[in-house]
């Protein structure tokens, strides 16, 4: 018998533990950086940052990915009992898993010695002992703990790769020492340039609105068949997550852009939280950027090409992301910066999606000997979206090295900066949402596939390539830190 999966209320408990550590570390980094513990505001930010995400990490997997769940009902206590596979939990949590689901009405609903799997099911009477061992799906703590530290290590040296980065490409040291100068939202007159012009939020508007559109989309490709439509859910959902993460972010953009019209408005924390909400989303997307990286390599992708990874280690890393622009470590005078530094940081999760569909052989279009209507999702994929597909999740890359150079080389006003910068935005963006919604679709009416065993032999080093590519860039930071160190 497989265990049922455990339901957001169960894990309340943890999710309210975890939060109050959160709250703890932050409270205790906040006096110890008042007593002067720590020599610099930025040692206590590394503190906090590398605190807060362990903690997270291990309070949110505890439950999702180690546990055996299961419920039982002792008739002559009236109460719930919890249990997993080794006996480890504490009697506090037991406490509050108990209330919660006398609560949510657990109790007086099953008969004696019934096994729980929801409040509208009863299953046959089990021993506890025959059914604690099933809910694993193979993580041991071994296994937790090395996605733990991969997360930690990715998120903490992706991001002071993208501080590095633009200061490093050929031809653009100087205008990127002009241009991205830290701030941590203190902004002053001489550097801070701000466009308040209806080009700029105007065209923000326009983004919001086509990303709403193309999200809406998402949700609605769907068939006729259910059991096709839940096969296509998650993906259908992590893609209109990832668009509406961009519709919010241009939304507070373009209010921000229209209202704060002076320096000292941008000192105020109501810019401030503004901001935050634009740049956040900016840097959350990393996290359903990996999500649907990893629907696209359950239903396109070759089977052991790519390593799919526990579902939390994309949403840790786009939390981490998002931390560390609240906090300001991604803030500089000119606001627009934020925007690069936030989209640079989205390169992991951005070459897994591509790895995801394009580590394959596709079927020529023009060979299919397939009945109408029993395509596989694989069968019913254009190449013309696969193409869309690739370019639209890739051309954000230019956007990086382009800005310093429109802002220091030329003779563009900002609105016009800002301007060109939207448009190619709106095709990059608009390209990702097309081809996601025809993945969607694909999912939707295409049949299961099966994967054959040639294809697992072709593409045995997909996991080297992958990793490759996303340790290459942190491997030439590390050498040149080396290198000043040395020099």
């Amino acid at each position: 018998m497989t265990n049922p999966r455990p339901t957001l209320w169960d894990c309340l408990p943890y999710l309210g533990i975890g939060c109050l550590l959160v709250v703890v570390t932050l409270l205790s980094a906040a006096v110890a950086h008042h007593l002067m513990i720590f020599e610099s505001s930025n040692t206590t930010l590394c503190f906090i940052e590398l605190t807060l995400i362990l903690t997270h990490l291990c309070f949110s997997t505890r439950l999702h990915r180690r546990y055996s769940i299961i419920y039982t009902m002792n008739s002559d206590a009236d109460n719930i009992h919890w249990s997993d596979e080794d006996g480890s939990i504490a009697a506090l949590g037991n406490q509050l898993k108990a209330a919660t689901l006398f609560y949510l009405g657990y109790n007086h609903k099953h008969k004696q010695n019934n096994i729980m799997c929801s409040p509208s099911e009863t299953i046959t009477p089990i021993k506890v002992s025959d059914c604690e061992t099933n809910y694993d799906y193979s993580a041991s703590w071994t296994t937790t703990l090395k996605y733990v530290l991969s997360a930690a290590f990715l998120s903490v040296s992706v991001l002071e790769f993208s501080l590095w980065f633009p200061f490093v490409l050929p031809g653009l040291t100087s205008a990127a020492a002009k241009t991205y100068i830290p701030a941590f939202f203190v902004y002053d007159d001489e550097h801070t340039k701000f466009d308040n012009t209806p080009w700029t939020y105007n065209t923000d508007y326009l983004l919001t609105i086509v990303m709403s559109i193309l999200a809406i989309q998402c949700i609605l490709a769907r068939s006729d068949n259910d059991q096709k439509n839940q096969r296509s859910l998650r993906l259908r959902l992590y893609s209109a997550s990832l668009l509406i993460c961009y519709a919010i972010s241009t939304l507070a953009g373009a209010w921000a852009h229209q209202h704060f019209l002076s320096v000292e408005s941008l000192n105020t924390s109501r810019f401030r939280m503004f901001w935050f909400v634009c740049v956040g989303n900016v840097s959350f997307a990393s996290c359903y950027m990996g999500l649907i990286g990893r629907e696209v390599q359950r239903h396109f992708g070759v089977s052991g090409a790519m390593h799919m990874g526990p579902w939390w280690f994309w949403p840790a890393y786009g939390c981490y992301m998002s931390l560390t622009c609240g906090l300001g470590y991604i803030s500089f005078k000119r606001p627009a910066c934020d925007i690069f530094i936030a989209g640079c940081t989205q390169f992991p999760s951005t070459f897994y999606c591509l790895a995801a569909l394009g580590i394959r052989k596709w079927p020529q279009q023009n060979s299919k000997k397939v009945a109408v209507g029993k395509e596989t999702s694989i069968e019913l994929v254009s190449p013309m979206y696969r193409a869309m597909y690739y370019i639209g999740f890739i051309s954000n890359a230019p956007l990086l090295p382009v800005y310093p150079i429109l802002v220091q080389y030329t003779d563009m006003t900002l609105g016009g900066v800002n301007t060109f910068l939207h448009t190619w935005l709106l095709l990059a963006w608009g390209m990702q949402g097309i081809s996601l919604v025809h993945l969607c679709k694909a999912v939707s009416n295409g049949e299961r596939r099966v994967g054959a065993a040639t294809e697992k032999q072709q593409y045995n080093g997909g996991p080297a390539l992958i990793y490759s590519i996303i340790m290459a860039p942190l491997a030439l930071m590390a050498t040149d830190y080396a290198r000043m160190s040395f020099s």
